[in-house]
């Protein structure tokens, strides 16, 4: 685990966002164009940094613990957590490009921001069904 920020006031922001990053996860269990992983993660990377009781509880949950633990404990992200989420991103960002952005420069870079968070959730470990790790491509 992380070591808990010594800083009282960073400490406070690292909870705010945890919990704001929870409640995009817990969205996204319920609705399929919000993403779970990724702002699973994120909420136990900010809860590690800044409270004990707000990691356990997290690390403890029975939906979402599994993840973190794993995740953190260098196991990786299942595969198919890695699939959906990327399978969401480009429908999110695709709706967004084609739908909603008219600027050129702004639909490219939302193209760009996806690439790269595909690439980046790409690149961290696979957790294989077994629990072993699998590196980065597979």
């Amino acid at each position: 685990m992380a070591t808990v920020h010594s800083s009282r006031a960073v400490r406070a922001i690292y909870i705010g966002l945890g919990f704001v990053s929870l409640g995009v996860a817990i969205v996204g269990a319920f609705l399929p164009l919000v993403p779970t992983t990724g702002p699973v993660l994120l909420a136990g990377f900010f809860f590690a940094r800044s409270s004990e009781r707000f990691n356990n509880w997290l690390l403890d949950h029975p939906r979402f613990g599994p993840l973190v633990r794993d995740y953190q404990a260098g196991l990786g992200i299942p595969l198919r957590a890695k699939l959906l989420a990327a399978l969401m991103i480009v429908v999110t960002f695709s709706i967004s490009i084609v739908l909603v952005v008219e600027a050129t420069a702004l639909r490219v870079t939302l193209a760009v921001l996806a690439a790269g968070i595909i690439a980046f959730i790409a690149s961290r470990p696979t957790r294989r069904p077994d629990g072993a790790h699998a590196g980065a491509a597979g």
